[in-house]
């Protein structure tokens, strides 16, 4: 759907649409000449149905006066629609975005040209955000044409919120982005936090050429969205589940940059037949309750020389009440603190948040675990430190897998009891020398589950 944003300026538009469609939908059911001669001929063809009294192929005067109503109706409203309509009454028609400085929201950080080769003129963004004007996206085809820069980090944000809740799509502009794993990159933005870190397995390298023009296409449906590089018939980046909170709103692009050509086709795109089921991984711990966030201390490392938080004791995990929400894990087992709880607005603050699962066991026993995190992170078992670990983007507190969260962060061995068993995290988003957060959380995996069940609710 693509839809003008409301506003008391559009009501009478609106009214304009929900007369049109219910017009006609009721000149629709009208009988029509062309109907009734058709049903004659039929039984005429077919004599063992009965046979109606002889027909007249002149219209009653009621069915003619419906008939011109019909057309009449029809004429007069597709006149007021073009001139009253807001784009919501279009929502099947492709839209051409002019890049004219009356349908962009900007900061003084963008220009508009004319171009020869681009009819809609050319959008320059110097730096920083400029959105669509007055347009909710949720689902269809999303094409334009990028002049793409040697740096920076710049893209498009869908289904916008706000600045700081979208899904977003953007670029690493380098050398060969043929051979860069990270040329192309999907990640929720959620409570103003950058989840790239938490979603390693949506990047690619990508055929893209800079100081020049491409060409992206950019299907979404759903949860599901695919790009096209430069006409391409196959996808560079498939996504098969957007993990924002959002299934609709605005469309914004990022500098440096150059636009061209924007082109939407709202409604569910040909090419992607249905929403992909993301595959459930076997032995993830998915159901927590999470705690509410809390500030932790921090103490100055000086081999890190960085300030690192200040173990939680378990005695400081809040008591069982409304300090807590029960959460389930997201596609892949990850907790995702970001979504849940968020960060400070302040980068040098860091944030404590707990999790907690019930593991019940039919005899004492030890299992193996990997656990994948970011940031500072510590378990209990039953009351008692069993692991603690930090994964620091940028520190060499950093672990493997490029600084991201990946089950090969860490492998430790998990002490059980026979009966009920506590699994207690604290997970902090320690991030130093940053003026905002990035994301946070954590998966649990085991490696065997036999002798074990996992309780829905802690």
């Amino acid at each position: 759907m693509l839809a003008a944003s409301g506003t008391s300026g559009n009501n009478f538009g609106d009214a304009i649409c929900d007369l049109t469609i219910f017009v006609g939908e009721v000149a629709n059911v009208l009988p029509s000449k062309n109907l009734i001669l058709r049903d004659k001929e039929i039984r005429k063809d077919m004599p063992n149905l009965t046979q109606p009294q002889e027909r007249s192929t002149h219209l009653p005067r009621s069915r003619a006066f419906a008939s011109f109503l019909r057309f009449v109706c029809s004429c007069q409203l597709l006149f007021v629609l073009a001139l009253f309509a807001p784009r919501k009454c279009l929502a099947d028609t492709t839209i051409r975005i002019p890049m004219k400085a009356d349908h962009w929201l900007s900061d003084g950080n963008a220009t508009f040209t004319a171009d020869d080769n681009a009819p809609d003129g050319v959008l320059e963004i110097s730096k920083g955000p400029v959105d669509v004007k007055d347009l909710i996206f949720d689902n269809g085809t999303i094409e334009f044409d990028m002049y793409m820069p040697d740096h920076g980090i710049l893209g498009m944000r869908l289904r916008a919120q706000n600045r700081e809740n979208a899904e977003a799509l953007y670029f690493r502009p380098q050398k060969d982005c043929n051979a860069s794993s990270d040329c192309m990159q999907y990640m929720p933005l959620e409570h103003g936090a950058f989840e790239w870190d938490l979603f390693p397995e949506y990047q690619t390298s990508a055929p893209i050429r800079t100081l020049s023009w491409n060409h992206f296409r950019v299907v979404v449906l759903g949860r599901t969205m695919l790009v096209y590089v430069d006409r391409s018939s196959q996808p560079t980046l498939r996504v098969d589940h957007m993990e924002g909170g959002a299934l609709s709103g605005g469309l914004t692009f990022g500098g440096p940059a150059k636009y061209a050509n924007l082109v939407i086709t709202p409604g569910k795109p040909s090419s992607a037949r249905a929403q992909v089921t993301p595959e459930r991984r076997d032995g993830f711990l998915r159901h927590w309750q999470i705690s509410m966030a809390s500030v932790l201390p921090s103490i100055h490392d000086a081999k890190l020389d960085a300030p690192m938080g200040v173990q939680p004791p378990y005695a400081s995990m809040p008591s069982d009440g409304k300090d807590w929400k029960t959460v389930t894990a997201e596609t892949k087992g990850l907790v995702n603190f970001s979504h849940e709880v968020g960060s400070a607005r302040d980068g040098s603050v860091i944030s404590l948040a707990w999790a907690k699962a019930t593991l019940d066991s039919d005899k004492p026993q030890w299992k193996t675990v990997q656990i994948g995190w970011v940031r500072e992170i510590w378990v209990y078992v039953n009351g008692t430190l069993v692991f603690a670990g930090r994964n620091i983007d940028g520190l060499p507190a950093a672990k493997t897998a490029d600084e991201r969260i990946s089950l090969m962060n860490g492998t430790f061995r998990l002490p059980l009891k026979r009966g009920k068993n506590e699994i207690s995290i604290a997970l902090d988003d320690n991030l130093p020398g940053n003026t905002q957060h990035y994301g946070w959380g954590m998966e649990l995996k085991l490696t065997d589950t036999s002798g074990l069940s996992l309780h829905p609710k802690p």
